[in-house]
């Protein structure tokens, strides 16, 4: 083997190690990182879980089985001492599990433990998270929840498959790029050396060689060739940028970048949003734009540590963001993502206020019933005037208690309601729930009036309009001053149906009007308990109103009695 050939395989085999090399290590990165994303999201789905059996304990494995079905996804239930209490894939299970990596971990007092690792339950890789319950600074119970790797790693390899070709096409171009300088060497490199130059410094602007010399005449249709390609490529490029910027701005994250001089590069709409920022944003010091004390902050820290993660509340926008901002080191740029998780915290919130809502109202039907229980077995049933007065007491509390359960279960079946469209008399409907409340109606000498074309027939789904009818005119029903007046009306304006309650009762104020749609929310917290009202109703009218796409408006004065008033397209 001559010089020349080993110089080529020289080259070959040192571009070779390297491509396997820096494939080998962009390979290790990126499964890293989606293990370590996975891993953090088993950690939140495992907190979720728990926060959702915090109140309910006895029904564990009901949850637990419920909270992972139609997935792959797999909860264990273990004691302190490392022993399985129960097992979402085989109930059955049993045994120790207190040398397993996770749950070693957890025992050694780590807030968390993890691994990824051969289950040989289920004879396949699969990633385990584990979560200590503590009381009193002890551990309780460990939580551990695991996902076979076959569930997210495929989805990842395509990806990965997608940047092994985008290396081995980088690679590719530059060996090509190399052996043709090695075969070029000893040529005139005075006549294309300025070429170059100007290929690498002005790459959009293309540079030709003008010679006439039939010697080199390959070599400088080459050099223009070369010229003409870098000058594509620069466009590809440019292109490529332009369409990469073009996606993260379209994206429902913010996202922010910073180059290694501490400019702002880029910022998407989202984040400018999330922000509230104002200022022209091009091409400025990142402190000028981004204003947000805690983002500075968490920026700075990145020349420290390079990922930083923290959810922070924006002064200006008074958004909660899950921000995480990482440095990449090789270029000295900074790359941001901030997702909104303010409506998740308040769906939490709502969540939280839901179940101890629904825990308080239960409660007191079910205390009153259990305690004239107790008086009437301790001797008060002997007592038939005193017993026929519990008696009644009771089957108030109790349909209460029914009504409640009934209308939290008309809550929660919003999504199976079918869609379906029927014809209904408005009329005769209105006539038919107004008689439902004779009793009341008599009993407090009300004058109910009905004013609408009695032949006029709505094209609507019933399963939600008769809930928003029985609701309104229950409402005015109980909240109306004795002898007094409700008046109910509809009509048609343009391509709207209008339905309208108007009662002369105690009536509302502005404060509480903006609320009096929160779900267990009531304006006459007495009142309602006598009358039966556990603030779900309006809840419910204003929900079946917007899936219907609708909308209901109040007008009320204290003292002068209120108007709901609900406006729904009509259907054709």
């Amino acid at each position: 083997m001559n010089k020349k050939k080993r110089l080529y395989a020289g080259w070959f085999i040192g571009l070779l190690f390297l491509f396997f090399s820096s494939w080998q290590l962009i390979s290790h990165f990126y499964d890293q990182q989606v293990l370590n994303q996975h891993e953090e999201f088993l950690q939140q789905k495992t907190y979720s879980f728990i926060r959702l059996i915090e109140n309910d304990q006895a029904n564990f494995e009901e949850i637990a089985t419920d909270y992972v079905e139609d997935s792959e996804e797999r909860i264990t239930r273990i004691n302190s001492e490392g022993d399985i209490l129960f097992d979402t894939f085989n109930p059955a299970l049993s045994g120790s599990r207190s040398q397993r990596p996770e749950v070693k971990a957890v025992m050694e007092g780590n807030s968390f433990g993890q691994s990824l690792r051969m289950s040989p339950t289920l004879d396949q890789e699969v990633l385990y998270v584990a979560i200590p319950l503590r009381k009193n600074g002890d551990i309780r119970e460990i939580i551990r929840m695991a996902e076979p790797s076959s569930s997210f790693l495929p989805e990842a390899n395509q990806m990965k498959q997608a940047i092994f070709l985008v290396n081995f096409a980088f690679w590719i171009i530059l060996a090509i790029s190399i052996f043709v300088i090695l075969r070029r060497r000893n040529r005139p490199v005075e006549t294309i050396l300025p070429v170059i130059k100007q290929i690498i410094n002005e790459p959009k602007q293309q540079k030709m060689i003008m010679q006439t010399s039939s010697a080199w005449r390959e070599l400088y249709q080459n050099i223009n060739t070369l010229s003409q390609q870098m000058g594509d490529t620069y466009h590809a490029y440019t292109s490529s940028e332009k369409q990469f910027y073009t996606l993260l701005n379209e994206l429902m994250v913010g996202v922010f970048i910073i180059d290694e001089t501490g400019k702002l590069v880029f910022i998407n709409e989202v984040l400018i949003e999330q922000l509230n920022i104002t200022s022209n944003t091009k091409e400025q010091p990142f402190s000028s734009v981004i204003t947000e004390p805690q983002l500075v902050q968490m920026i700075y820290q990145t020349h420290e540590i390079n990922t930083v993660n923290k959810e922070i509340r924006i002064t200006k926008s008074n958004r909660l963001l899950d921000v995480t901002i990482r440095a990449f080191q090789e270029s000295g740029y900074i790359f941001g993502i901030a997702y909104d998780m303010t409506r998740i915290s308040q769906l939490e919130k709502l969540q939280k206020d839901f179940v101890g809502n629904v825990t308080h109202e239960l409660k007191t039907p079910i205390t009153s019933l259990i305690g004239f229980i107790e008086t009437l077995l301790d001797g008060a049933k002997d007592d038939p005037q005193t017993l026929e007065s519990f008696l009644k007491i009771m089957q108030k509390d109790a349909h209460r208690l029914q009504n409640l359960v009934q209308e939290i279960i008309q809550l929660s079946k919003t999504a199976n309601i079918n869609n379906v469209i029927t014809s209904v008399n408005v009329y005769e409907r209105i006539e038919d729930t107004v008689h439902d409340y004779t009793t009341v109606i008599d009993e407090k000498n009300i004058n109910v009036e009905v004013t609408g074309p009695k032949e006029m027939i709505l094209h609507t789904n019933v399963e939600l309009f008769q809930p928003i009818c029985k609701n309104l005119i229950e409402n005015a029903v109980h909240y109306v001053s004795y002898n007094g007046n409700v008046v109910i009306r509809f009509y048609q304006r343009e391509d709207y149906f209008v339905f309208s309650v108007e009662d002369d009762g105690i009536g509302i104020s502005q404060e509480e009007q903006e609320r009096i749609f929160e779900r267990f929310y009531r304006v006459d917290k007495a009142r309602s308990r006598n009358s039966g009202g556990n603030g779900l109703g309006l809840a419910i009218v204003k929900d079946y109103s917007e899936l219907l796409d609708g909308r209901i408006d109040v007008e009320s004065f204290p003292g002068l009695g209120a108007k709901f008033t609900v406006t729904l397209p009509i259907m054709y």
